[in-house]
């Protein structure tokens, strides 16, 4: 038998604002993007689904939800150490021109460049050096987010169910099986072994929601050839799922290093003059070894699409 709970699941619906130019920067509602101009028909719009105490949004938006009731809606204001900290001149670095021209990229101030687990925008392109700003978007700003909690899950299969869409529902070919208190699922040999270390630290999350998490092997030989789509491994993906439900931010995680285009914003292109010693180029791999301290790096750049919401706890750097 499961342990009694002692972690709630919600669905969270939220509006975030930057203060100083009063402008909405994410929302979960479509009709507030559309009203804002920041809709995106390619996000799936609606609540979050957030497990409390596991420290999936910033850390006061968190807190507050933790005493929120069903159907209670909260203004939460941040100052901008609460929120994406402060911009740092760090966080501004050089890199080759040829490093992009080589992969047939042609850089441009607002472009914004994924390196390892940081993403940063081209300030300026000029004498063969191309100026990346890894600072967050929103770094330095004070935001507040207008929160609803539009549902507190508590009956078992809808937990499981939730659990299974939040952690599962993007590893291919796993299974659901929902029972009293408890949720089997099934993956291949292959991704029970690659996600080891992640589905016992579901399983930890789910025993405290009061679900018994059991896992089945899929020994079929269909099992045997599942892949992601676009090459990565299941255990990204699972992690990259239960990070990023939504389509704004600059949050997610990946290896490899990932461009695509973004409106410039108009606060972050010319931005502060870069140190002489930081001017000193380097190439895009030693800059993800950097910013990763860690010998992983792609060896391609890869277009794509940022999945993050900017509700959501920034990762360090």
């Amino acid at each position: 038998m499961a342990d009694k709970k002692t972690k709630k699941m919600v669905r969270v619906h939220f509006t975030g604002k930057e203060l100083l130019e009063d402008k909405v920067f994410d929302t979960t509602r479509a009709e507030d993007a559309k009203t804002h101009q920041i809709f995106d028909e390619k996000r799936k719009y609606g609540p979050m689904t957030v497990i409390t105490g596991e420290k999936e949004l910033l850390g006061k938006v968190e807190s507050a939800l933790e005493e929120m009731k069903e159907g209670e809606q909260k203004v939460i204001k941040l100052l901008a150490s609460e929120a994406f900290g402060e911009r740092l001149n760090d966080l501004i670095r050089v890199v080759p021109l040829k490093n992009f021209l080589d992969q047939k990229i042609n850089p441009f101030p607002g472009l914004v460049v994924r390196v390892a687990d940081a993403i940063g925008k081209v300030q300026s392109v000029s004498s063969g050096r191309v100026r990346i700003d890894f600072n967050h978007p929103l770094a330095g700003r004070d935001v507040e987010y207008n929160v609803e909690l539009v549902k507190e899950i508590k009956d078992n299969k809808e937990i499981a169910d939730a659990v299974f869409d939040k952690y599962y529902s993007r590893i291919p070919g796993a299974k659901k099986e929902v029972g009293e208190g408890t949720l089997t699922i099934t993956l291949s040999p292959n991704l029970m072994k690659n996600l080891d270390a992640i589905n016992n630290a579901v399983k930890g999350i789910v025993k405290e929601l009061g679900i018994e998490l059991k896992f089945k092997e899929d020994d079929s030989e269909t099992s045997q050839k599942e892949v992601s789509s676009e090459g990565t491994t299941a255990d990204e993906e699972i992690m990259d799922e239960e990070k990023t439900e939504h389509v704004h931010g600059p949050n997610c995680n990946h290896e490899h290093v990932h461009i695509h285009e973004e409106k410039p914003h108009p606060k972050m292109i010319d931005g502060d003059a870069v140190s002489e010693e930081r001017q000193k180029t380097k190439s895009i791999h030693a800059l993800a070894d950097e910013i990763k301290k860690e010998k992983k790096s792609g060896s391609n750049f890869d277009v794509t699409k940022d999945s993050s919401t900017t509700i959501q706890r920034p990762k360090k750097k």
